[in-house]
């Protein structure tokens, strides 16, 4: 597989705070240290914006096994339906909805946290992989998600660690206010101590619950790093393909009793023939390639997922001008004629050299137009790199100059 497109700008003025990171703390000690990218490394009022829109179906009732999942815990333990205690239209800043909460609740301490937010924002997103890629570059990319986690608290404590801690590592971007980790358990240790502008690291096996001081805006990511989460992944990955190859949702029914006596075992058909389509479809590299190609997705997300959903398709014209996007992760398939590309965690195939002509041009001239990348295909072959270019438009792998792309 190769490697991405170059990284932004952002990425390389954060990659050097890293380094000292990377070598003396991660996945060793608990730490506090300036954010890598700065104080402005994550916008907070584009991530208050998108705990917003996370929140809104949940204001009339509970979701269950729905990402964004949105938790909100008082002094006394989680509200099952908050309600309008979640963040409403009237409250169009978090001190708005601070104040609001004062108000109603008195003074009691409060956290609002949204698991898996950055699906709902390619901005914010985007941002949080810039931030991020320098770290997997430095200590190996994570081959499981990784989990991101948007928190506004005010007065509580959050235990969520106790469970999650042993198999995960923790990164915590502070936006506004305090926020300290206490450790649990016999070893003890000190509590650190994270403000606006920190990074607050904490190693998996440490058990800890994180205390949010007085209006605290914080961005979470929790990174694998129990082995036994690799089965759970690649039992999903079989179970998937099993889905997929059976297209039945019908669990069947058999005769009971079962047949007695001394004649063969009873038949199971139902269970054999499953078992032989697990077989087919683990065998001959099949589950080699799905590991592979959701692998090069992983690699271009820099393992946030869920990613969000692609941008709306556009026509190209002949005089539209593009340029590169995010980056681009190629895979060679065994055929040695096949490509699998990946952008933001989705991935298509590609047969042929052609793209990489294509993308070779778009990283040395900037912005070509889409006439010149036709010609680079020859007469009678413009409409597959128009076909190429509007795939890559709709996953965010190029731009089209002049024009304001959604979000």
């Amino acid at each position: 597989m190769t490697g991405p497109d170059p990284a932004p700008a952002g990425a390389a003025a954060s990659a050097a705070a890293w380094d000292g990171f990377a070598a003396r703390h991660w996945a060793r000690e608990p730490v506090v240290l300036p954010a890598p990218g700065g104080t402005g490394a994550v916008d907070p009022r584009l991530a208050y914006a998108v705990m917003v829109e996370a929140a809104w179906p949940f204001r009339t009732g509970t979701r269950f096994r729905a990402l964004p999942d949105v938790r909100f815990l008082v002094d006394g333990g989680r509200i099952r339906a908050p309600g309008d205690l979640l963040p409403g239209p009237g409250d169009t800043t978090a001190a708005r909805y601070a104040d609001r909460l004062d108000t109603r609740m008195e003074g009691r301490g409060r956290l609002l946290a949204v698991e898996q937010p950055l699906m709902l924002d390619h901005r914010l997103w985007a941002g949080v992989r810039e931030l991020v890629a320098p770290l997997w570059e430095r200590v190996g990319h994570p081959v499981l998600p990784v989990v991101s986690e948007l928190a506004l608290g005010d007065g509580a404590v959050d235990g969520d660690g106790l469970a999650r801690e042993p198999v995960r590592s923790t990164l915590v971007w502070v936006l506004r206010g305090t926020l300290t980790a206490v450790p649990h358990g016999p070893a003890g240790g000190p509590a650190p101590t994270a403000g606006a502008g920190d990074l607050l690291h904490w190693p998996a096996g440490r058990p800890y619950a994180l205390r949010y001081g007085a209006r605290t805006l914080a961005l979470r990511l929790l990174v694998p790093g129990d082995p036994r989460l690799l089965t759970e992944a690649v039992k999903d990955v079989v179970a998937g393909m099993l889905h997929e190859r059976r297209g039945d949702d019908r669990v069947p029914y058999l005769p009971h009793p079962p047949a007695t006596g001394d004649g063969p075992a009873p038949d199971v058909p139902h269970l054999a023939e499953a078992g032989r389509a697990l077989r087919e479809v683990t065998g001959a590299d099949r589950l080699d390639r799905a590991l592979g190609v959701l692998w090069a997705r992983r690699a271009s997300a820099a393992a946030l997922e869920p990613v969000p959903d692609p941008r709306p398709p556009v026509r190209l014209a002949p005089d539209d001008r593009v340029r590169p996007g995010s980056p681009v992760v190629r895979m060679p398939l065994e055929d040695g004629r096949s490509w699998v590309w990946a952008v933001d965690g989705h991935a298509f195939s590609l047969r042929g050299a052609l793209g990489e002509r294509v993308l070779e041009r778009l990283r040395r001239d900037g912005a070509p137009t889409v006439r010149e990348l036709c010609a680079l295909a020859g007469p009678g072959r413009e409409e597959g790199v128009v076909a190429l270019l509007e795939k890559l438009y709709a996953l965010r792998g190029v731009d089209v100059a002049g024009r304001e792309a959604p979000r």
